[in-house]
């Protein structure tokens, strides 16, 4: 068969809309038809390879697969067709160099960023998995990129250790979790530096793009802001932090669990004041009622729990020992950055592949759809087998993903049903060797280039019992003022 006849084979069908990686193809192919239709970008020129739907998937699996160059993925992205419909011929290249990155440049951010907007609210409802609640997590990381004189300008270097700058660009990256699905909900990123690019802004960034009723945000005590609990407040969202050392609440009535509720003042932006004379603007003292728990764990020093949470019906050492699941997003980012991001010796060990800024945003929604797609059938899997999605293993999904998505994407509709069924199955059979809780993990690094211990060979299954470390602190009556 002749290139030719086979691409033009292959070209007409991906023009009328049946191509699609299965199994992600359920959820994200309406979703993205119609983001392309809405943003004119549906439309390309007669006899190429990478028409829009195509290019989207392209640019999708290269966040599946970045052990892998272009061309390699886009031949692992119709592998199927060639050995189950005999659409292809052994070829490496199916496209000219460059074509790739053209082409994604042609395409823009904004189809990527709304795809992603959109896939949120398609998925399931969720479950909550604390009395009424549903569980969510903030946390921030970075990502690197190649070193790219674009990238560079655009967002920044870090401060190296022996000074000068670091070896690659960083992008500050924060995000929301639901902890018991391990569902991405939302997702905000800036340069490394810069204004407007600190943590606690992406924060409130995805505060206001959220809806926070029925949520509670487990926050750690570097994200502590006033505006982001009084926003949080609101929008009806409910929250469970570690207090800071510098904040200051006065306690007004002991419980009896052992909590108190407390006044906690501070300063709002007053939309209504007009400017100071030098065009300052202006701020009023608001106060939240908050219920505070003083805490102590075994091996650490004792800490103050601040919530919204007023229920009496919630006991304090609930709270406490739930405030510890904030930690699924660490694991999240774990997934992400070690193991879906993964490259091959020899290879730029960074997180992202793409030498142009616009392209790395692209990567940047593209991972959070690719990621929250993974772990949607891993909830799937989990639902139609009793399990619970956070004890099943990332990595072995992945791996059996990879095998199976070009297979299910050249079957045919019958055909696909009962592999899907099946692929379920093999997902809610990839069960953790050492579950996730109550494995204990120490602040320890195998590298020593740290203020943390060396890991060593007794670090290694270490498990915490929280009902017997944990403790709450009965506090005295605060003095009269």
């Amino acid at each position: 068969m002749k290139l030719d006849t086979a691409l033009y084979s292959f070209i007409t069908e991906a023009a009328e809309g049946t191509f699609s990686l299965a199994p992600f193809d359920t959820v994200l192919q309406p979703l993205l038809k119609e983001t392309l239709q809405e943003l004119a970008k549906d439309q390309c020129r007669k006899g190429t390879v990478l028409i829009p739907t195509l290019l989207v998937w392209l640019v999708l699996a290269l966040t599946l697969r970045r052990d892998l160059s272009y061309d390699k993925v886009l031949n692992w992205l119709v592998s199927g067709l060639r050995w189950v419909a005999e659409r292809l011929p052994a070829q490496n290249r199916l496209v000219s160099e460059g074509a790739i990155s053209h082409a994604r440049v042609k395409l823009g951010v904004a189809v990527f960023q709304q795809l992603w907007r959109k896939l949120l609210p398609a998925l399931p409802a969720l479950v909550p998995d604390f009395h009424e609640y549903t569980s969510v997590a903030f946390d921030g990381s970075t990502g690197t990129m190649p070193d790219t004189l674009a990238n560079a300008t655009v967002f920044g270097k870090p401060q190296a250790r022996g000074g000068g700058a670091a070896a690659f660009p960083q992008v500050r990256l924060m995000s929301l979790l639901a902890l018991a699905a391990r569902r991405l909900l939302g997702l905000a990123y800036a340069a490394y530096t810069g204004k407007g690019t600190g943590e606690r802004a992406l924060l409130l960034t995805i505060v206001q793009q959220t809806v926070c009723t029925g949520l509670l945000f487990l926050m750690d005590a570097g994200l502590y802001a006033f505006e982001v609990l009084w926003t949080l407040a609101q929008r009806e969202g409910a929250f469970l932090l570690k207090v800071p050392a510098h904040v200051h609440f006065q306690r007004t009535q002991r419980l009896a669990d052992g909590s108190w509720l407390a006044r906690l003042t501070g300063k709002i932006l007053d939309p209504d004041a007009p400017p100071t004379p030098s065009g300052r603007r202006r701020w009023r003292p608001v106060t939240l009622t908050v219920r505070v728990i003083r805490v102590e764990l075994s091996g650490f020093r004792p800490f103050w729990l601040m919530t919204n949470v007023l229920d009496p019906d919630i006991p304090a050492r609930e709270l406490a020992r739930h405030y510890h699941r904030r930690w699924e997003l660490e694991v999240a980012y774990d997934e992400i950055k070690t193991h879906q991001c993964a490259t091959l010796r020899g290879q730029s060990p960074t997180t992202f592949r793409s030498k142009l800024p616009d392209l790395v945003k692209q990567e940047i929604y593209a991972l959070a759809i690719t990621y929250t797609l993974v772990r949607h059938l891993m909830t799937e899997a989990a639902k139609a087998h009793a399990q619970d999605p956070t004890q099943l293993s990332f990595l072995d999904t992945l791996q059996h993903l990879l095998d199976a998505a070009p297979l299910l994407t050249a079957a045919t509709p019958p055909a696909r049903v009962r592999q899907y069924t099946y692929l379920l199955a093999l997902l809610a059979d990839c069960e953790l060797d050492r579950p996730r809780r109550p494995r204990l993990n120490p602040r320890v690094v195998k590298v020593k280039m740290s203020k943390f211990a060396r890991k060593r060979a007794t670090h290694l299954g270490q498990t915490r019992d929280m009902t017997a470390d944990l403790r709450i602190i009965e506090v005295a009556e605060p003095l009269p003022a």
